[in-house]
């Protein structure tokens, strides 16, 4: 058995370096960064090098000995093979005795001295007793490694704070709008805060303990709360937790009438900034403030009918309608001309609407909106750099998009619009930079992170990117292009089953053929059966049940390049834009090779764009002088 002076010192693990000193695993140079706890489970395992530790064991170790279901330990065990890349069944490094406990399969060698690392942070100093650590029991070495985790992360210093959804306690669906209005404008009014980086939960962490929610949004803190309405009264407790510790760093309850919700946002975020900070006196006033309650009402609805377009089509067209009302209400208020053209340019999306008839409605509302309101000028420069996208303008989208990701209110999606563009013209890891800001911003985002598993797959980095398909799919991703993205990482696995039923559902969702599914993988796996596969193909585009780009696709890894050309330049030639970012994708590579490769390019206009930026294709990626 390795001695604890041994554990603490650094050891080797198969292919990976274990340094508990700085909380981190290492592999070939690629480091990983376990939260405290899942490192801690992976430390009790190496002490007893092989052996058998039962989940009581760890219980009492980790947790201190208190109640824990399995959960917990479940997801501490799930997290801890995803760190070490052990997913593949049998596991190469913990293995699970079904109902006795856990063992490590590769044995424990302590690192030779010359490879001791030594804490490499300046703001981390081992002071002489920790210096001196001598092996004295797994208490003490727990106890180290926590107070180590201290004093990169020390108490009272919150820097950023996670707003869970807010619970509805009224019983009453119908003020479902009102509760999750009431959030999101608190975040806006919390981002008031100087220094201060706050980010928005789009769903619940039920069962889940406050320092795994912490670790999985980045921040410091976390606020939870629930509003009871009782005739026209708001009720709102809320509580703030520390995301290190777990404890609870204050509660509380506020009350008014809800025609002054208004005050109570304010009020809220001054309680929750004098318990992190010790300081109440300074105003926050929301960035969005309608003249009346009747408008902020409809807003809030609108907002509440926007988010869940993906659960319906018709719930945009509500959206669009409340979003009118408001305006109706008072005309001065930019974020309804911002949210309505949104909701104007996502419309085709969703329902058979006409893009260019709706493109030019968003620009006519935000222009109309910025002559009203001159602070959503800066944010209004997403949604041009959207309808340049959808116009091929490339250059003028990226300027666009570049405004409106620098100005000082940001919407999440102008960076994940800005990565859509980015990769439409090869710029794939340009476009994963964007996607991550995205992502910091809404951690929480099914579309988002959706675009990052997609960024991360078009570079080929298949790790990172199943990580985020399995997030966008616990938050409901559903479109599409998620779905065929994701049936393309599991082909590229070798998981064909699995991307055969992902194929099956995606089509049966967006109510196309399923006749050509059987057929091409059929052949995938037997080339043989190629024409037959292709057949099928052919009578799905005749009776309008194949996208064009799955089609395009489809034809690509079926090796009927010249119908692949085919397809591509019919979508060029009416002007649609597709997600052009599969012809730089690592499958499309031998489509590269066909002469009429280089005029689609030319057509689309991404050769002009690499031209103007100074870009150079890698073989993997367009690299650009002008970032």
């Amino acid at each position: 058995m390795p001695t604890e002076d041994e554990l603490r010192q650094g050891f080797r693990l198969g292919d990976w370096e274990v340094l508990p000193l700085r909380g981190v695993l290492r592999k070939d140079g690629h480091e990983e960064k376990p939260e405290p706890r899942v490192f801690g489970v992976l430390i009790a395992l190496a002490r007893r090098d092989g052996d058998l530790v039962t989940r009581d064991e760890l219980v009492d170790e980790l947790w201190d000995g208190r109640p824990t279901s399995d959960e917990p330990i479940n997801r501490c065990l799930s997290q801890l093979r995803r760190h070490l890349g052990d997913k593949s069944r049998p596991h190469r490094y913990v293995e699970t005795l079904t109902r006795r406990g856990y063992r490590l399969v590769q044995p424990v060698e302590p690192l030779e001295p010359e490879e001791k690392d030594a804490p490499e942070s300046p703001e981390v100093t081992i002071d002489a007793t920790a210096a001196r650590w001598k092996p004295v029991g797994a208490a003490l070495f727990v106890a180290a490694l926590a107070w180590l985790v201290w004093t990169l992360w020390p108490p009272g210093e919150f820097r950023s704070i996670g707003v869970m959804p807010f619970e509805n306690t009224s019983q009453d669906p119908a003020n479902n709008y009102l509760v999750a209005g009431f959030k999101d404008e608190l975040v806006n009014t919390l981002h008031n805060i100087p220094d201060f980086t706050v980010k928005s939960s789009r769903v619940g962490h039920t069962g889940e303990e406050v320092t795994a929610i912490a670790g999985s949004l980045g921040v410091d803190a976390v606020l939870s709360g629930r509003v009871h309405r009782v005739g026209d009264e708001l009720q709102i407790f809320y509580t703030v937790e520390d995301g290190r510790s777990g404890d609870v760093v204050a509660t509380a309850e506020i009350e008014g009438p809800v025609s002054e919700i208004f005050q109570l946002q304010e009020d809220l975020a001054r309680m929750v900034r004098r318990d992190l900070f010790g300081k109440s006196s300074q105003q926050l006033i929301s960035r969005t403030r309608p003249a009346s309650f009747g408008a902020y009402d409809r807003y809030m609805r609108g907002l509440y009918a926007f988010d869940r377009r993906q659960d319906s089509g018709t719930s945009l067209e509500e959206a669009i309608e409340l979003f009118q009302e408001t305006i109706g209400l008072d005309e001065n208020f930019g974020p309804a001309y911002l949210m309505l053209a949104n909701a104007y340019l996502l419309l085709p999306t969703y329902r058979d609407a006409p893009a260019d008839e709706m493109r030019q409605a968003a620009i006519a509302t935000v222009e109309e909106g910025i002559s009203v309101d001159e602070s959503i000028r800066d944010a209004s420069n997403a949604i041009f750099g959207f309808v340049y996208h959808q116009q091929m303008q490339w250059l003028e989208a990226e300027e666009a998009y570049r405004a409106a990701t620098s100005s000082e209110v940001v919407d999440p999606n102008a960076f994940n619009w800005y990565s859509r563009m980015l990769a439409s013209v090869g710029r794939l890891d340009a476009s994963l930079e964007q996607a991550l800001r995205a992502l910091e911003m809404d951690p929480t985002s099914a579309v988002i992170n959706s675009r990052v598993a997609l960024a991360y797959l078009w570079l080929g980095n298949t790790r990172n990117a199943e990580e985020f398909f399995e997030r966008a799919r616990k938050f409901g991703a559903s479109g599409p292009t998620h779905m065929m993205g994701y049936a393309l990482f599991l082909f590229r696995e070798g998981r064909s089953d699995e991307a055969y039923d992902i194929s099956r559902h995606a089509a049966q969702v967006a109510g196309g053929s399923e006749a050509w599914i059987d057929p091409v993988f059929a052949a995938l796996d037997d080339a043989s059966r190629r024409d037959t596969a292709l057949a099928a193909v052919d009578e799905a585009v005749s009776q309008d049940g194949i996208s064009r780009q799955i089609e395009f696709i489809v034809r690509t890894v079926l090796g009927d390049h010249d119908g692949a050309m085919r397809v591509a330049r019919l979508l060029e030639s009416e002007g649609e834009v597709f997600e052009m970012d599969l012809l730089f994708i690592p499958e499309v590579e031998p489509l590269r090779e066909h002469p009429d490769f280089g005029k689609l390019l030319d057509a689309l206009g991404i050769s002009d764009y690499w031209r103007a930026r100074g870009c150079t294709w890698t073989g993997a990626a367009a690299v650009c002088e002008a970032a």
